[in-house]
């Protein structure tokens, strides 16, 4: 019914614009070996020790679970890492804690927070999270949203999956900052 992106933040004065895939991985891998900022080619002003804040969404979330798929493959979290129980904690831990980084939904975003780009390999080409780059598959977390139905949909059911697909269900997807999953007109729909 939609896409989303699943963006990396960091503190606004964390001097990293880009990460890998490869690079997210040591950091958040069990058994990962970047632990300081310094680990990584830079100092983030105001983090004691450059010591890495690890925030993760608690392991009965989607969004933990799809991170992990797509950062470590089979592979677990390092120990450490602080699980947290919404998105917006996520982005609140984030943007007052300089030494964080952490993972959640594009929409989450807020100006107290920078998204850094994505690439695929390291020295790939970079992306950056959008609606757009989520829809188009080009950014490298990105994933489907899906509702799922007990066989072909038919009536009540069928009607609504309908108005999902429709344009006012679309525009509310794409309000609450999502990728649409079918091109829109959002001027008249709600």
């Amino acid at each position: 019914v939609g896409f989303d992106a699943l963006a990396v933040y960091l503190h606004p004065d964390n001097p990293i614009d880009a990460l890998s895939i490869e690079q997210l991985a040591t950091i958040y891998g069990n058994g990962g070996t970047a632990t300081r900022w310094t680990d990584l080619g830079v100092e983030v002003p105001g983090c004691k020790d450059q010591e890495i804040v690890v925030a993760s969404r608690q392991n009965n979330s989607g969004t933990y679970e799809y991170f992990r798929e797509a950062i470590l493959g089979k592979g677990d979290f390092r120990l450490g890492t602080r699980d947290m129980h919404g998105s917006k904690e996520v982005v609140d831990l984030v943007a007052n804690t300089p030494c964080a980084i952490g993972y959640s939904g594009l929409a989450y975003a807020t100006e107290r927070v920078k998204m850094a780009c994505i690439s695929a390999e390291t020295g790939g080409t970079c992306i950056n999270p959008t609606e757009e780059t989520a829809k188009d598959g080009t950014y490298p977390i990105a994933r489907s949203l899906l509702m799922y139905t007990a066989g072909e949909p038919a009536g009540a059911i069928a009607a609504y999956m309908d108005w999902i697909m429709s344009d006012a269900g679309q525009c509310i997807i794409m309000k609450q900052g999502y990728a649409p999953a079918t091109d829109v007109s959002c001027a008249s729909a709600p």
